[in-house]
């Protein structure tokens, strides 16, 4: 046997200790499931026992259950998964001494560590494998063991490769190809509103999307009805209400349903028996949405949408909003420039989010009136350069959208209540501009304006000319 064949067989870089101690504390502490969740992933273990019991404490977390040692159990029972996890026995064992850990990130780190070590192993061995075959030259070996060390070190589980400009045209005409031929697989999120569907292009998988407005603009209304939407063509949403109850969230969606003035949801006394009964039908349609409105961190949002993706399936991530979910992990007194780079850290980690579960995550932000111009404040067109946070905030979306309803940019002035405009700041796949909105302070809702005279001469000027 060969001096490379001895390194080989030796045993896989492992840290059993730190595997345990993980599971221990996300079986006793529902809160430390979250965290562990948000760092490491089953693969990330070696042993099967270890792998098959984290995914399964994903699965009770994404149920909305505490993934406590009875209900992690009691699922791997039902699952018919439970030796494959060692047995009620082997988990009642992981509780040993999990009280003793302070610090999960630590052993998070031990096995990250392991499981990049034993990844390099693997791709050495692939690569001396390819070496000895001699299928490749040695420019290609080398450009292929680069990709692989550098995926490695990125945690992105696939390596990075470098494409021929025909190969990569190619594919992206193949991608137009079988949307034609297949035009469910090409379908878009949209908002249910005619213009700014048509602006943006739909909402498309792999995006971080930016909605910004100033308190109480409809910020929340324009995303809910998005969510909303979504379930009806048949995508799944996780939605994160730091903002509102979820009660409220759903409340807005009901009465708007049952065709009942939402004034009159606020005050139950005014609603009569045909009320009710339009409210009840329509609070027992179908959806699918999953909404979160306690305890929200940067932690629990990516935990949990890890686990919905792997358990449910997942389309879209709806954080309402940002800065109350950064801040909620992190020191309350916190000055500005701290808030900043946990904000910077949270929109790289959104985008990444995206980008690997095939998902839209749409990112609420508060706009903060006294950070904003004065002409801005009076209705004046915003710049990107307007929106308050980190730079990143600013550069890292794929679509940027400001809201602003015309009644707040007019001194509360009544003629303007039904006016909003949503101004396109940002779109890498599609038209920048405005677009304006009808809101109905009755229905809560926003709506497609209605047709101005200006609207018809435009029209009919292009119908002449193009001679129908």
């Amino acid at each position: 046997m060969s001096p490379m064949q001895n390194e080989i067989a030796k045993p896989l870089p492992q840290n059993t200790d730190a595997e345990r101690a993980l599971l221990g504390a996300a079986l006793t502490e529902p809160s430390a499931a979250i965290e562990i969740l948000s760092m490491i992933r089953p693969e990330d273990f070696f042993h099967t026992h270890h792998k098959t019991i984290l995914r399964q404490i994903e699965a009770v977390h994404a149920s909305g259950s505490a993934p406590d040692l009875v209900t992690v159990t009691d699922s791997l029972r039902t699952a018919g998964k439970l030796e494959e996890a060692g047995g009620a026995a082997y988990l009642s064992s992981l509780l040993d001494g999990a009280y003793k850990i302070r610090n999960i990130a630590h052993y998070a780190d031990l096995v990250k560590q392991k499981a990049q070590l034993r990844k390099l192993i693997f791709s050495c061995n692939a690569i001396s494998q390819s070496a000895l075959n001699g299928t490749e030259s040695a420019e290609q070996l080398i450009e292929s063991a680069v990709s692989q060390v550098l995926s490695v070190a990125d945690d992105g589980g696939s390596s990075i490769v470098s494409r021929q400009w025909d190969d990569v045209a190619q594919s992206a005409l193949k991608a137009i190809e079988k949307a034609m031929r297949e035009p469910e697989a090409a379908r878009r999120i949209n908002f249910g509103l005619t213009d700014l569907d048509d602006m943006t292009g739909g909402l498309r998988p792999k995006e971080l999307v930016l909605i910004v407005a100033p308190t109480s603009n409809g910020k929340t209304l324009l995303a809910s009805q998005c969510a909303l939407r979504a379930d009806r063509d048949g995508f799944k949403t996780l939605y994160f209400s730091a903002e509102m109850p979820g009660e409220q969230l759903a409340l807005r969606e009901i009465a708007y349903q049952a065709g009942v003035p939402f004034y009159f949801v606020q005050r139950p006394e005014k609603l009569n028996a045909d009320n009710y009964a339009s409210l009840v039908n329509a609070a027992n349609r179908e959806c699918s949405m999953r909404i979160i409105d306690r305890d929200i961190t940067p932690a629990r949002i990516f935990a949990m949408a890890e686990a919905a993706k792997r358990t449910h399936g997942l389309d879209m991530v709806i954080v309402d909003y940002d800065q109350l979910a950064i801040e909620a992990g992190i020191d309350p007194d916190s000055d500005d420039e701290n808030v900043f780079r946990h904000q910077r850290g949270f929109v790289f980690r959104a985008k990444k989010l995206a980008e690997r579960l095939n998902i839209c995550f749409v990112l609420i932000s508060q706009l903060r009136k006294g950070k904003l111009s004065s002409a801005v404040q009076k209705g004046a067109h915003p710049h990107l350069d307007d929106i308050w946070g980190d730079s990143s905030i600013r550069n890292t979306p794929h679509l940027i959208l400001w809201l602003s309803r015309d009644f707040f940019t007019h001194n509360m002035d009544l003629a303007y209540e039904r006016q909003a405009h949503v101004y396109v700041l940002k779109n890498r796949n599609g038209r920048t501009g405005v677009v304006t909105l009808e809101f109905d302070p009755e229905r809560v809702r926003f709506f497609d304006a209605p047709p101005t005279e200006a609207d018809s001469v435009a029209e009919t000027v292009v119908c002449g000319r193009d001679g129908y």
